[in-house]
């Protein structure tokens, strides 16, 4: 591939993701389970045009998502089986091609102004927006249930909480997380933080059972609950730009006593030029909530302008890491 061409394939990228969106809403992966057939057969059943499907999947047969056979039957590869239903990110591959898609049309806003493109494309800020339409922030949440498959176990299982007594799981949502590390370590006691919303799903079990729990509705830019000796808090640092970080981090040091540890559960920005999802995450907390994703050393100084003090990272078997900290 030529340089030009290469800048080329770089500038359909849209159309690529367009046509991996209308794979999926057409359960395409599912259909092919029980082996190849023509766009015809799928057109009928899927009650499409055949030929403009043809012409999709063979955008996707060059992704190595699908394959097309001599005979012009299309079949699954080891990419296109993690499209089947349940095994892959279907729901958030659906999310992103949604508002995300749209608002990136007008990232060069972002890239101007430092802010968030979605609110000048649907004239609210994210989070504003969804809690305005239901329907989207139903698929939201399926689609963050999807991207986290398996991280909650994960960061459960990577952290050694048997000298600790309480954990406060600090805008915890549903629970899910909450629930893992109590289901690991029964002799724990769990504080579920987050908005009413969220503490009233977590009651309902929604993210699992969640024993020995205080359930706590509150705005953690206004303080949080006393009382645990490890604050956790999953994927909420990276929605925030550092001012807000930082507030939220000093809100916890506040109440930390002199043992607590602080444990951020974050994916960390790799360095070097390689490839790395979280470098296309970190992009889109650009152009959509405002947030961004962070090098060790940004998380580092977070901590510190927050009275606090990075003591380890540590790996779990997913792609997220545990940033641990003490009050400085």
């Amino acid at each position: 591939m030529s340089p030009e061409e290469h800048l080329t394939r770089l500038g359909f990228g849209f159309a690529i993701s367009q046509s991996l969106k209308a794979a999926v809403d057409l359960d395409i992966a599912d259909r092919l389970v029980a082996g190849a057939r023509s766009a015809e057969d799928l057109a009928a059943e899927c009650g499409v045009h055949a030929g403009a499907l043809a012409r999709v999947l063979r955008v996707l047969c060059a992704e190595g998502v699908f394959h097309e056979e001599p005979s012009g039957v299309f079949g699954l590869t080891a990419v296109g089986d993690a499209l089947r239903a349940g095994r892959g990110p279907l729901d958030f591959l659906r999310m992103l091609n949604a508002e995300p898609y749209l608002a990136f049309d007008k990232l060069s806003h972002s890239v101007r102004t430092g802010e968030p493109s979605f609110d000048v494309v649907f004239g609210l800020p994210r989070f504003t927006w969804l809690a305005q339409n239901p329907e989207a922030a139903k698929a939201f949440q399926a689609a963050m249930v999807a991207y986290g498959r398996g991280v909650n176990e994960a960061v459960a299982d990577a952290y050694d909480f048997a000298g600790c007594s309480t954990v406060a799981d600090i805008g915890g949502g549903h629970g899910r997380l909450l629930s893992a590390i109590l289901a690991r370590n029964p002799h724990l006691k769990g504080i579920l933080f987050d908005l009413p919303s969220g503490v009233e799903e977590a009651r309902k079990g929604v993210g699992g059972p969640l024993p020995n729990t205080s359930f706590i509705a509150g705005d953690f830019f206004e303080g949080v609950p006393a009382g645990a000796d490890v604050y956790i808090l999953k994927k909420v640092i990276h929605d925030w730009d550092d001012e807000k970080s930082v507030a939220i981090l000093t809100a916890v040091r506040r109440v930390l006593p002199p043992h607590g540890r602080v444990l951020l559960a974050e994916t960390l920005v790799p360095p070097g030029n390689a490839f790395s999802t979280i470098k296309l995450i970190d992009l889109t907390m650009l152009a959509i909530t405002g947030g961004l994703e962070r090098t060790e050393d940004e998380y580092a100084s977070l901590f510190a302008r927050a009275g606090l003090s990075l003591s380890r990272v540590i790996p779990t078997a997913a792609a997220i890491q545990l940033l641990e900290a003490k009050d400085a």
